[in-house]
């Protein structure tokens, strides 16, 4: 080690104590893959090399695809559904079993990949997506509406334990193979995955209209198929799979018992939340108050979304740019907050229900949810770090599946929080609530900015401090 580096180091240490140890950004800032990307500290990061150009390239093809999965079959498996019989209640359970499948399977995932390794779990991920999707198509088959029901529901879980090995995998790839570009690495497959669920819909509808039911699942299976053959054989290596996998106690401690590592579950179970809580309640509401049809609010959704995709990678790259990120998700927040207080509009603004307060606030709401939610799996990771982790592939793994089980949590009590608040009260009360919750995270979220913003206005004093004349 040189001087400077033992200098540098034992500045990042003085900081780190500054700031009271685990919650201190700045020593999170001080890995060396992170350290890369600050501002005024070595320039921009490195231009990405060719084989992580490779890893991305595969990364964004199955989450475009995966994007695709998720929201295919939303504009005609009802219909089909309504055919046999089904009522709208089992239908709709169908949908919501997906996310409630993936709450019960990312933990259970986060353990397997680093025995299975990474890039082959990823590969199989997208197999077992291709089978089930493809088999989901041969459903009609199936003459009893019960064991048609019943189908359905073992081939929806499938495609969730599928898409669990997908995400997770991908995410462990980006804390591995990219240090200093994790949030645009993030924002890029996001990108990529808004583009899937916003296709998803009209490209499954379109198949239907041309050649029935089938088809949307055995196009979409097929191209799955061919990103799982393709990745298997072109996706660099990212880790050579652990036979062994290590005790999980200490995992789980450094999670629970580090503070920012809570913040950033806050956060995330605000945004996933702010995404999954309205779906029950915006159409009937929009179509009453302000006339809006169903295929005109899908018109409402597909701008906000596109949204979210053109921001994404601009929130990733900044986010690598900026030390504190606190500084860009508390204001974040309280923009989706915003968004959420307009769209109805709020009980507390004396505004009535327009098409435009709609369509403004579902695009802020979109655009601040981006900028709220990319950089929090680096923050959870290097949290769980400053907790005494290391930084191996069981951690990265670890910190992915839990991302995803508090992205999951969310996602499944988010619609049914909805329901019971639409049920009791009305749409806009539910917008209120959502809006409470994102500025109750935004105030934590704020504190954390300035605690992290106190430490690193401190430095000059700490290396003027250790220059101790010889």
């Amino acid at each position: 080690m040189t001087a400077e580096e033992g200098d540098h180091s034992e500045q990042s240490r003085l900081l780190s104590s500054a700031a009271d140890g685990h919650d201190s950004s700045y020593s999170a800032c001080s890995e060396p893959g992170d350290r890369a990307a600050q501002p005024g500290e070595g320039g921009p990061p490195a231009p990405l090399s060719r084989e992580q150009r490779l890893l991305l390239a595969c990364l964004c093809a199955g989450s475009l695809l995966g994007g695709c999965l998720v929201a295919l079959m939303i504009p005609f498996f009802p219909v089909e559904a309504a055919r046999r019989g089904v009522s709208e209640t089992v239908t709709g359970a169908v949908f919501s079993c997906f996310a409630a499948t993936q709450l019960l399977t990312y933990p259970a995932v986060g353990r397997a990949v680093p025995r299975l390794g990474v890039t082959r779990s990823y590969s199989a991920g997208l197999l077992l997506a291709a089978l089930s999707t493809a088999a989901f198509g041969l459903l009609p088959l199936i003459a009893d509406t019960t064991a048609f029901i019943a189908a359905c529901f073992v081939t929806r879980a499938v495609e969730a334990v599928a898409t669990c090995f997908i995400n997770t995998a991908s995410l462990t790839v980006v804390a591995h193979r990219f240090p200093g570009r994790t949030n645009t690495a993030i924002g890029t497959i996001e990108t990529m995955t808004g583009v899937g669920v916003s296709l998803g819909p009209a490209v499954g509808g379109g198949l239907y209209r041309l050649a029935g039911y089938g088809l949307p699942f055995y196009a979409l299976g097929g191209l799955l198929a061919a990103a799982a053959a393709v990745t298997g054989a072109l996706m660099p290596s990212v880790a050579p799979p652990e036979r062994r996998a290590g005790p999980l106690w200490p995992l789980v401690r450094a999670l629970i018992t580090t503070g920012e590592a809570w913040l950033c579950c806050l956060v995330l179970l605000a945004v996933s939340m702010n995404w999954t809580a309205i779906d029950p309640g915006i159409g009937p509401y929009v179509l009453s108050a302000v006339g809006v049809s169903p295929s005109e609010l899908g018109l409402f959704f597909l701008g906000a979304t596109g949204t979210f995709c053109v921001f994404s990678l601009a929130w990733g790259r900044l986010h690598d740019r900026v030390r504190n990120t606190y500084l860009l998700v508390t204001p974040c927040l309280l923009g989706a907050a915003g968004g959420l207080l307009l769209m109805a509009p709020s009980p507390l603004l004396p505004l009535p229900p327009s098409r435009w307060l709609l369509g403004v606030g579902m695009t802020l709401k979109e655009l601040c949810q981006g900028g709220a939610y990319i950089p929090i799996f680096s923050r959870l990771l290097m949290a769980c770090t400053r907790g005494g982790l290391d930084s191996s592939v069981h951690t990265q793994a670890f910190v992915s599946s839990a991302f995803w089980t508090v992205f999951s949590v969310g996602n499944v009590v988010g619609p049914t929080v909805g329901g019971a608040l639409i049920d009791r009260w009305s749409f806009p009360v539910l917008t209120t609530a959502l809006a409470g919750f994102s500025v109750l995270a935004a105030a934590a979220s704020g504190a954390q900015a300035l605690r992290i913003q106190l430490a690193l206005n401190r430095e000059p004093v700490v290396v003027r401090e250790t220059e101790a004349p010889p």
